[in-house]
């Protein structure tokens, strides 16, 4: 039952990812934070495993900049130009922001990137404007010092959505959507990878968030070798690789960049028939919201049950035998604030002790505001440059 549990905590982290809607009418989406950063005194040529290792132990630790660049709109193939930022309710980012993220002590900073917004022709061209905005954000990071990952976040459709939304889908049975699917993926990339193939190793790229089949019954969960899931992380596989190929054959410092790769919906607990493209310099992408009961749901207290789940997590992902990166954690704000102190404490000394750095959500949302007890996962105050539950941040950067 706990194991179970500590499933589904993993997978509703993916669902915070995915937009909901708070009281004010802006969607907002949760991830998981633990650290991660670039160690400056590590060589660019620093293998991936020694790139892995010392990112917990000089880095350790990592913030998202959540419904922000990634927040989307669906229901036509218009260009939404640069408004899309500030959509879901989040102030416009400045460069303020971003200093202040790195001077509480973040090392790494995650920008989840949705693209589909910003599509100008059916041959898959982004909008100039929106990469420019993308590459400020970046630089603004990297000269704060922190390491930076940047993906494909909400483009993943429903099969119904691809017919009036530019995006991806893992389809069951329908190879002409999954070779749609696949050329826009290939498009996105080969923009991208080119556009930021001169920057250095301190930039990482995640090929996918949270890759799954939308819509379905088994969109978050499904038993183990479930045969639907293994059917999806098939198709994930080749988009992956697709993806991957295209990032090392794209010139400059993308040959050896280091690249993030997650199974079926980022949960290490759906990785039926799926694996790790071949290469180096390969990290797998992990999200992790555990125990869901606690992070995201009516459990409101941490005790020795909700540890075990956390031990079992870091058990899983150390059974990889892989580099791995938790891009997304926290637990939900239902006014539980000790409890969720012991949380912070309990799960940040795990991901330590196993030397795998993670990432906190961050979607601006405190109790008691918004309806979705799940959703409250605010932690900076981008418009005043403050912290709340400062004392569970503290936690993570020390």
């Amino acid at each position: 039952m706990k194991r179970l549990k500590t499933m589904l905590a993993i997978l509703s982290i993916a669902l915070f990812l995915t937009a909901c809607a708070s009281d004010n009418g802006a969607a907002k989406e949760p991830e998981i934070v633990m650290p991660i950063v670039v160690n400056p005194t590590i060589p660019e040529t620093a293998s991936v495993p020694e790139y892995a290792k010392s990112a917990f132990t000089s880095w350790g630790n990592g913030w998202n900049l959540g419904n922000t660049l990634d927040a989307k709109s669906d229901g036509d193939k218009a260009n939404k130009g640069l408004s899309t930022e500030t959509s879901w309710g989040m102030p416009k980012t400045t460069k303020a922001m971003i200093d202040a993220v790195a001077a509480k002590g973040f090392k790494t900073i995650r920008v989840p990137v949705s693209w589909h917004n910003h599509i100008v022709d059916a041959n898959y061209t982004i909008d100039t404007k929106w990469l420019e905005r993308v590459k400020e954000i970046v630089d603004w990071s990297l000269e704060s010092g922190m390491n930076v990952i940047i993906n494909i976040h909400h483009d993943n459709m429903t099969e119904a959505q691809m017919g009036s939304n530019y995006g991806f889908c893992v389809p069951e049975n329908n190879a002409a959507l999954k070779e749609q699917s696949l050329a826009y993926i290939k498009a996105v990339w080969t923009q991208v990878a080119a556009y930021f193939k001169d920057y250095g190793n301190k930039l990482v790229f995640e090929v996918l968030n949270e890759p799954r089949a939308v819509g379905k019954s088994y969109e978050w969960y499904a038993p183990e070798g479930d045969s639907k899931v293994t059917a999806a992380n098939k198709i994930i596989m080749e988009y992956e690789k697709a993806a991957l190929d295209i990032i090392r054959a794209s010139g400059g410092n993308n040959a050896t960049r280091y690249v993030m790769i997650p199974m079926y919906a980022a949960n290490p607990s759906l990785t039926y028939g799926w694996k790790m493209p071949e290469g180096e310099n390969l990290i797998i992408s992990a999200h992790a919201y555990t125990p869901y009961e606690f992070t995201m749901n009516n459990d409101n207290t941490f005790d020795s049950g909700e540890e075990n789940d956390i031990k079992w997590l870091f058990k899983t992902l150390k059974g990889f035998n892989k580099p791995v990166i938790i891009g997304e954690m926290s637990a939900s704000d239902k006014n539980n604030t000790a409890d969720r102190k012991k949380w912070f404490e309990f799960y940040c000394a795990q991901a330590k002790s196993n030397e795998i750095p993670a990432i906190l959500w961050d979607n601006m949302v405190v109790y008691p505001s918004g309806n979705d007890k799940a959703e409250r996962h605010g932690y900076f105050n981008r418009n005043k440059l403050t912290w709340w539950h400062e004392e569970m941040v503290d936690i993570m950067v020390q």
